[in-house]
């Protein structure tokens, strides 16, 4: 600019990070139409991209100058399509996450905020909780109930998760997740139960597959140990022959149990900051029953089943509520669960947190269908899924 040949800061693009791509990767992606191929001068371009950039909110991610070259190339029909899909809008929450700043935070480097519960109640990193620290085996915990899920991005999964903590020493944490039949199940005497995903690890030594019961005679008639100190009237562990054994006697069914396979591993720092956080909620001893007989009523997973199996999944995460509204949207046995919440209508606040930006999509709500798309691809196998 010294020199005259620029005529100030517009005439400069600053890039943070790059993309790249291995051998053959660009043009496979290409074939299978992610990309589409253009001729443009790069000086137009890059002068109406330069144009569309002013005044641009980030939140918006770019999508109406997506948008606006998509019909430059004879692609609008396909563009009108996007709008307020799936993906637009979980981008539209990547850029929210990872492009919005606050004065002491660099681009692309979010802190994480403090959390907010459904209740309204803040939760911070100085929130102090005598049972915070104390994360054993056989504590329950259930995923975030804050209206803007942790587990929106990554982690889908973990979303209104139930999960039984197995192995809590100083330093690492083992637990399985309850609330994910496979579409696989284990064959008794003529049934099947459903073998639930209970996360990517395994214990060494050990089968990936756990048997669990949660029944008061069982107990008392010794089939299975106690999952942890805390919990010799909750959950209890056994094998599968101590499981079969006890439905060859009578004194049990197939459905008293529920079966497992693969852990969750956390660092014993994280997950107790988690849990401080609201990231993890810890379930208090007296719903362990009820939330495992709402588990108990999903099934092998099947296209047919998934709404319904999400739906119970759902249930038991509001019967591990500490709140009673939580438990009273819970009660009745055969009751829709969440996952179809209306949104608010025309007139959307930019504003309003609890909404996507630009839209009328409750962030909540998009939590939901990610959970179910995660389902949907990685336990069905099914390549798309439409959300609700």
């Amino acid at each position: 600019m010294k020199k005259g040949i620029a005529s100030g800061p517009e005439d400069f693009w600053i890039m943070v990070g790059y993309s790249g791509w291995g051998p053959g990767q660009l043009s496979g992606e290409r074939d299978r139409k992610s990309w589409y191929m253009c001729a443009t001068d790069s000086r137009t371009l890059l002068k109406e991209l330069a144009r569309q950039s002013r005044g641009v909110d980030p939140r918006d991610a770019g999508l109406e100058t997506w948008t606006l070259l998509m019909n430059m190339i004879g692609k609008g029909e396909t563009a009108n399509k996007c709008i307020g899909s799936f993906d637009d809008l979980m981008l539209k929450e990547w850029s929210q996450a990872n492009l919005v700043r606050t004065d002491d935070e660099e681009i692309g480097v979010t802190k994480e905020p403090p959390l907010l519960r459904a209740d309204k109640q803040l939760i911070t990193d100085e929130s102090t909780s005598e049972s915070s620290n104390v994360i054993t085996a056989g504590t329950l915990l259930r995923g975030s109930s804050a209206d803007r899920s942790p587990f929106l991005l990554e982690k889908q999964q973990l979303h209104h998760s139930i999960i039984l903590i197995l192995i809590s020493d100083d330093n690492l944490v083992l637990g399985c997740m309850l609330n994910h039949p496979a579409t696989k199940g284990r064959d008794v005497g003529g049934q099947s139960i459903p073998v639930r995903y209970g996360g990517d690890y395994a214990i060494k030594g050990q089968s990936p597959m756990m048997w669990l019961h949660c029944n008061p005679k069982l107990r008392d008639l010794g089939v299975g140990s106690p999952s942890g100190e805390q919990s010799k009237k909750g959950i209890y562990k056994c094998t599968e022959d101590e499981a079969t054994a006890a439905i060859s006697c009578g004194v049990a069914n197939l459905s008293d149990f529920i079966v497992t396979s693969g852990v969750c591993v956390w660092s014993k720092l994280s997950l107790t900051n988690d849990v401080k956080r609201g990231v993890f909620e810890l379930v208090e001893t007296s719903r362990v029953h009820e939330v495992f007989d709402a588990l108990q009523k999903q099934e092998i997973l099947s296209e047919h089943n998934l709404e319904r199996n999400i739906s119970f999944g759902e249930k038991a995460w509001r019967k591990a509520g500490a709140t009673n509204r939580d438990k009273s949207a819970s009660d009745g046995d055969e009751q829709q669960s969440d996952f179809t919440v209306l949104g608010i209508g025309e007139g959307f606040d930019e504003d309003d947190e609890t909404v996507v930006f630009n839209s009328d999509k409750k962030v909540s709500d998009l939590a939901n269908d990610a959970l179910r798309k995660w389902v949907a691809t990685f336990l069905l196998g099914a390549p798309t899924l439409a959300s609700s």
